[in-house]
């Protein structure tokens, strides 16, 4: 029997939800808010991206966000390119999430979670790179939680909302 691994499962809408919806939970414990909206325009692609896995690799959740990008400054290269090419990826997991009722939008402009309960479990029987994706995006949620406000995160990226 043949196994092939999807190339493209990580930019399905229902995946990206999925992380999305890890990273809100962590945000949350850790700054007991939900993120502002315009954060999953920034963690979803981060968290997509495994050509970061040796930068998250290398750190705990305790690293903290600035710590990291100041081990790896070269997070910052080519980010503005990742996160255009990442903007239908992350709209479409929004819309998903919305719509499937996993997330909802705040009239204050966050994204929170939804009506919707999804089971953290099935993160153990996702294949390496998926299940890598989604440990990336609840390490972003407790950084950018403890980091402050939605402003500094991006500044700190370098990048204007």
């Amino acid at each position: 029997m043949i196994i092939a691994h999807d190339l493209f499962a990580e930019t399905n809408p229902a995946f990206g939800t999925f992380a999305l919806v890890s990273f809100i939970r962590k945000y949350e414990v850790a700054s007991q808010r939900s993120p502002e909206f315009a954060l999953a325009y920034l963690a979803l692609p981060l968290a997509l991206s495994d050509d970061l896995e040796t930068s998250f690799g290398e750190t705990a959740a305790t690293t903290g966000l600035l710590s990291w990008l100041v081990r790896y400054p070269d997070v910052r290269l080519d980010l503005g390119d990742r996160l255009d090419t990442a903007k239908t990826i992350v709209t479409a997991a929004v819309r998903f999430g919305v719509g499937s009722r996993a997330l909802a939008l705040g009239p204050d402009g966050t994204i929170r979670l939804g009506t919707r309960r999804t089971p953290a479990s099935p993160i153990a029987g996702l294949p390496d790179n998926p299940k890598r994706a989604v440990k990336r995006a609840e390490r972003l949620g407790t950084w950018m939680g403890k980091a402050g406000s939605t402003g500094m995160i991006f500044s700190a990226f370098g990048v204007k909302p």
